[in-house]
């Protein structure tokens, strides 16, 4: 196993511990992976969000604007269903 320094590399080591979170797929590892990315998420700038996931964006607007009897459950690929109603509640679009 190669040694990933987190002073010297944190964002290979960050990738490294939460790719290994993913492999374990233990309780206690799932709970430490939404931990880490809730806490990643939570210092991205929104425009960096945009930035690197645009297409996952466009996907998931475009799964949005198709008529509800069209829709499936791929919206719940992008964002857990309870996740999906406390943000459709809490935020509002400026247009």
């Amino acid at each position: 196993m190669k040694y990933v320094s987190p002073q010297v590399n944190p964002n290979r080591w960050l990738a490294a511990v939460m790719l290994d979170f993913l492999e374990q797929n233990t309780e206690e590892s799932k709970v430490a992976l939404t931990l880490a990315i809730e806490t990643v998420v939570s210092y991205l700038e929104p425009g960096l969000i945009t930035q690197a996931f645009g297409p996952w964006i466009d996907q998931y607007m475009e799964l949005l604007d198709q008529p509800e009897s069209n829709h499936s459950n791929d919206c719940q690929q992008y964002l857990p269903a309870d996740q999906l109603e406390s943000l459709v509640e809490s935020e509002t679009v400026d247009e």
